[in-house]
């Protein structure tokens, strides 16, 4: 990956040195909105380079000096403050500046408080600019409409910052049509992985491929992916690893992309949870338990109702129920309300709570607006409603709602791809659900989940075509524990990459692609995984 360093060449095609100090002020008024966020020190430089009273009484360039603080490497974002107040006081004084300056500024000064976590005073700029856009019609079109596109890009990430996940979609998809004629390549990166990541949250994983391939081609030869531009597209990767169940022997290059691009942004305290929703497939209930600490006091910097608070609490409720503490779980998944479309979801981290506990009907009662909102409901939840559903009616007896149920989720899985739903559900009533499944003829989209689970779970066991080795059976029993691979390793004296190596084995021997199905599978075979 090529970084905008001195040596590399411009992408914008732009001298930002050229020997007229006058030339290259008009060369970053020109094309400053490029430039900014691929070269913001670089651009610095230039500007300074040039004697003040050449650029002082520039308003263009001093908003070029603010936007520059909101680019790749860029950790000082607050720096950008007061250049815009330099902004603020040339249109004070002269009312009639362009557009692209009255309402650059505040779609600009809109982008750097929502990157520092005010996101209502950001929203508050926004819609200045918003009015200014509609309102000025003396302006050329084209000029609006750029002002327009990058107004939409930023009401659309507010947007997702409070869970409107449906209106961030809409101002996204807006931004990303006009993107092409009139965003930064920078922006519409921005703009891509904010995509992916609602996607990836409505359950439309394939949209979202597109949109990461997208963004990937378009940052191609820069670090944009790198950087808080691309924060959303690495966290939305990481989900969909997860979701996908992807990456066996562990996800720590994906958790490193997402801690590079996220540092320092608005979206640190997102990449946090990402990380904690692995840990929590995995297990490491006190991790997440420190993941969400880090989440809530990041979370406490913001203004506004940001989702995030409330997801955090729904994550910590299902880590209090792995805890085995479900009264302490249900007290936090109480009062969530569900938001948009459910994507958050509380009811079916309660449903199983209160199936854990002994309360069928209980459960089906927490599920009941999430079934009557049907189609309307996130894709990517929906197949663990049906899931833990299924599970409840054949707790209560009911065979045939059970079965029908357990139908869906497997489709929504087929589906999506996703098999971490089945993976909640208490394994006595998952194996009954399963067993009762492969007994009925299946649509094709079935079929491979169902085998899946049925290989993990079903009593026909085949011989291995290539047997488990001492070294690997010992990892095998220690991951029954429900350790850590790097408590493995400090266990047997062997380095993680080691331990990660032995895992990758084990799961092709075993042809599983989970720690679950492994244990199930050796279990299965009589290796007697639980001895000490």
């Amino acid at each position: 990956m090529r970084t905008l360093d001195d040596a590399s060449p411009d992408p914008t095609g732009v001298e930002l040195q050229p020997a007229d100090a006058r030339a290259s002020l008009d060369a970053i008024e020109q094309a400053w909105s490029q430039i900014a966020p691929l070269q913001g020190a670089r651009l610095r430089e230039a500007v300074r380079s040039a004697p003040e009273a050449e650029w002082s009484g520039r308003p263009l360039i001093l908003l070029a000096l603010a936007a520059s603080y909101r680019s790749i490497g860029s950790r000082s974002r607050s720096a950008a403050l007061p250049w815009f107040r330099g902004v603020a006081k040339a249109i004070d004084a002269d009312p009639g500046l362009p557009l692209e300056v009255r309402a650059g500024y505040h779609v600009h000064l809109g982008a750097a408080l929502r990157t520092l976590g005010n996101l209502v005073v950001a929203h508050e700029h926004l819609e200045v600019a918003r009015t200014m856009i509609e309102s000025d019609v003396s302006e050329s079109i084209t000029a609006r409409i750029s002002l327009s596109a990058s107004f939409s890009l930023q009401l659309g990430l507010i947007r997702l910052h409070y869970g409107e996940y449906d209106q961030a979609q809409f101002a996204l998809g807006l931004a990303s049509g006009l993107g092409e004629e009139h965003l930064s390549i920078a922006e519409r990166v921005e703009c891509l992985s904010a995509l992916a990541y609602v996607a990836v949250l409505l359950g439309e994983f394939a949209l979202a491929d597109e949109h990461l391939e997208h963004a990937a081609e378009l940052a191609d030869g820069t670090d944009l992916l790198a950087s808080s531009f691309g924060a959303l597209a690495q966290i939305a990767r990481l989900h969909l690893a997860l979701e996908r169940d992807e990456s066996p022997g562990g996800h720590d290059e994906l958790v490193a992309r997402v801690h590079l691009a996220a540092r320092g942004s608005d979206w640190e305290a997102l990449g946090w949870f990402a990380e904690a929703s692995v840990l929590l497939a995995q297990g490491r209930s006190i991790e997440v338990l420190d993941h969400l600490g880090r989440i809530s006091r990041l979370v406490q910097g913001f203004t506004g109702a940001v989702v995030l608070g409330r997801s955090a609490t729904a994550l910590r409720a299902e880590t209090m129920l792995q805890l085995g503490q479900p009264q302490e779980a249900r007290r936090l998944a109480q009062p969530l309300s569900p938001g948009d479309r459910h994507i958050e979801c509380p009811a079916r981290v309660l449903a199983l709570i209160h199936l854990s506990t002994g309360e069928p009907q209980a459960a089906l009662d927490d599920l009941e607006a999430c079934l009557v909102l049907g189609d309307l409901h996130s894709e990517r939840t929906i197949g663990h409603v049906h899931a833990v559903a299924a599970a409840a009616h054949l707790a209560q007896g009911d065979t045939a709602q059970a079965d029908i149920a357990f139908d869906r989720a497997l489709l929504e899985a087929g589906h999506s791809g996703a098999s971490w739903v089945f993976g909640t559900l208490p394994e006595p009533l998952l194996d009954h659900l399963v067993a009762r499944a492969v007994q009925r003829d299946q649509p094709q989209a079935i079929l491979g989940v169902l085998g899946r689970l049925h290989s993990a779970e079903g009593p026909d066991v085949p011989p291995l075509a290539e047997p488990l080795s001492d070294r690997e059976l010992v990892i095998v029993r220690h991951l029954a524990t429900g350790q850590t691979l790097g408590q493995i390793g400090s266990q047997l004296f062997i380095s993680v990459n080691t331990v990660k190596s032995h895992v990758r084995s084990i799961y092709r021997k075993l042809q599983a692609t989970s720690r679950r199905e492994a244990i199930a599978r050796v279990r299965q075979l009589g290796l007697h995984v639980d001895e000490d």
